[in-house]
């Protein structure tokens, strides 16, 4: 079991020893620039996309509130004049009603 320790420890060291080769050639540097940089592009990608779907979904939102008055104000601009013509239509069925 302690030989199966020690290999361990001699992967580890090699692997550290890799890690700060990298490290000193600048290819770690390098690669985490590129990382970085991928990273801050999606991020950028992805604030532009969200930040598109919230100004339609504030256009649509606007587009429903201006139907919804305009719809009100048909509503109430025909209920007025359903009176006027309900009281118009009554006397002329009353006035035949009364001929016959």
């Amino acid at each position: 079991m302690k030989v199966n320790h020690a290999w361990f420890a001699v992967a580890g060291a090699a692997a550290a020893g890799a890690v700060a080769g990298l490290a000193n050639s600048g290819l770690l540097h390098k690669a985490a620039v590129a990382v970085t940089t991928a990273g801050i592009k999606v991020t950028d990608a992805v604030a532009s996309e969200t930040q598109s779907i919230v100004d339609d979904a504030n256009d649509a939102t606007a587009e429903a509130r201006r139907q919804a008055k305009i719809d009100a104000a048909v509503a109430a601009r025909l209920a007025a004049l359903e009176g006027d013509i309900r009281a118009e239509v009554t006397a002329e069925v009353d006035a035949e009603g009364a001929e016959a």
